[in-house]
């Protein structure tokens, strides 16, 4: 398997950015903009677990490797077209390092589960006004199926 490849099966395995439409099936009314930040967090979500599957299951001097090509192919077909709402490709990556450092933390000092991690990202986007707080329990259900983290591990070791 080239990196190439690696980070191909990777993005085929995420989910698309939700929709409106996709949100009103779990119950959660918002407008696009609003669908689109859900959408940003989801990603984020993803890529932190991509990230780490990628850390515990590919040799070193392949991760860069796989990093660039995933997110390359990220900006181009997801970021570019706007579907993750709006800013700069650059603006993101650095939410997505602080992101990532916090969800890192949780996991390896707290010892928090993928669960645990899915309902910090629902109180974030719960707190920055995004979803309603009678939506939480449904924004949680969403992000459990939006974000298979098991996936990922399981995904890497299979192509590997």
């Amino acid at each position: 398997m080239t990196p190439a490849q690696a980070a191909a099966g990777l993005v085929n395995t995420m989910p698309q950015p939700v929709s409106v439409a996709q949100l009103e099936e779990y119950g959660i009314e918002v407008p696009e903009s609003n669908a689109q930040q859900v959408a940003r967090e989801i990603l984020t979500l993803n890529l932190y677990w991509i990230l780490a599957a990628i850390d515990a299951h590919i040799p070193l001097k392949y991760r860069a490797a796989i990093s660039e090509t995933l997110f390359e192919t990220i900006r181009m077909h997801w970021w570019d077209s706007g579907q993750l709402g709006e800013g700069t490709w650059e603006d993101y990556q650095k939410e997505l390092n602080e992101r990532r450092a916090e969800y890192g933390r949780l996991v390896d000092q707290e010892g928090m589960s993928h669960m645990a991690v899915s309902a910090e990202a629902a109180s974030l986007i719960e707190d920055q006004g995004i979803v309603p707080p009678e939506d939480r329990h449904k924004l949680l259900v969403l992000l459990i199926d939006y974000a298979p983290a098991a996936q990922y591990g399981k995904l890497l070791d299979d192509m590997g």
